[in-house]
C-alpha cells in the first residue's frame, strides 16, 4: 500500500488551525509532518522559500512517504479528497493539480475572472534524486524538470485566509514586501484587496470541507 505524506510549514499560523487542518487530513493520509519555522519566523519575515520547500520534501521523504501531498495551514481539503486520492497512488509517477477555491466567506468562493480559474500543483509521486526550485519567492511546492506529467483532478482546494477583509490587504502587502526584499518583479497584489465585480459560488453539496471555518483568523494575532 503506498505510503501518503501530507506536509505543511508553520510560522506565525495559531495552534487551532493547526489543529483543524490536521482534522481535516487526518481520516486519509498516513502521517502529517510539519516544518517548523517559527523560529527563523523572528528574524525573517519572508524566508528563502526555495531552500523551504526542500525542507518539506526532506521531511515527507524521512517519514517514508511514497506521495508527498503538500498543504498549508489555512487550507482544507473537501471531503471526498481521501475517496479520490487514495486509488490513484498505485497508478504512475505524477504529479496532480487541484482546483484552488479562495474562500471569501465561510461558506463561499470567488469565482470572477480569474479567481475562478485557479489551480496548484500539490500531490507528486516521491522518488531519490527529485529536484525542487532554487527560487527565493513563488517556488513550487514540487520537483521541477521531474519528467512527470501534470493531471488536474476534480478536488477543490479551499484557502480560508481571505475570508476575513483585514487579511486579503496585510496579504497583498506582505507579497510586496517579499518581492522587494528579493528583488524580483513586483506583481500587482493590490488586486487581492479589492472586491469590485466579486461573484461568489456557494460551495455546492456534498463539496464541503470539515472541521468548517468557525472561528476568525486573522495574519498575526
Amino acid at each position: 500500500m503506498p505510503r501518503l505524506i501530507a506536509v505543511y510549514g508553520r510560522r506565525h499560523e495559531p495552534q487551532w488551525l493547526i489543529d483543524d487542518m490536521v482534522a481535516n487530513l487526518s481520516p486519509w493520509v498516513d502521517d502529517i509532518v510539519c516544518v517548523d519555522d517559527r523560529e527563523r519566523a523572528l528574524t525573517e519575515a519572508w524566508g528563502h522559500e526555495g531552500r523551504f520547500r526542500a525542507r518539506q520534501r526532506e521531511a515527507a521523504m524521512a517519514a517514508g512517504a511514497d506521495w508527498i501531498l503538500v498543504v498549508d495551514p489555512d487550507e482544507r481539503l473537501e471531503d471526498r479528497a481521501g475517496e479520490v486520492i487514495r486509488p490513484l497512488l498505485g497508478g504512475p509517477d505524477t504529479l496532480y493539480r487541484l482546483t484552488l477555491r479562495e474562500m471569501f466567506t465561510p461558506t463561499s468562493y470567488r469565482i470572477d475572472g480569474k479567481w475562478g480559474l485557479f489551480r496548484r500543483t500539490r500531490l507528486y509521486r516521491a522518488r531519490p534524486g527529485q529536484t525542487m526550485s532554487a527560487k527565493p519567492i513563488h517556488a513550487p511546492p514540487v520537483p521541477v524538470l521531474s519528467g512527470m506529467p501534470k493531471v488536474d483532478l476534480d478536488v477543490n482546494l479551499y484557502h480560508l485566509k481571505m475570508i476575513e477583509p483585514a487579511n486579503r490587504l496585510a496579504r497583498a502587502r506582505a507579497y510586496a514586501r517579499a518581492e522587494s526584499q528579493h528583488g524580483v518583479r513586483r506583481r500587482p497584489w493590490g488586486a487581492l484587496a479589492q472586491s469590485i465585480g466579486m461573484r461568489l459560488q456557494p460551495i455546492p453539496a456534498g463539496r464541503g470541507f470539515s472541521p468548517g471555518y468557525t472561528r476568525p483568523y486573522v495574519i498575526g494575532r
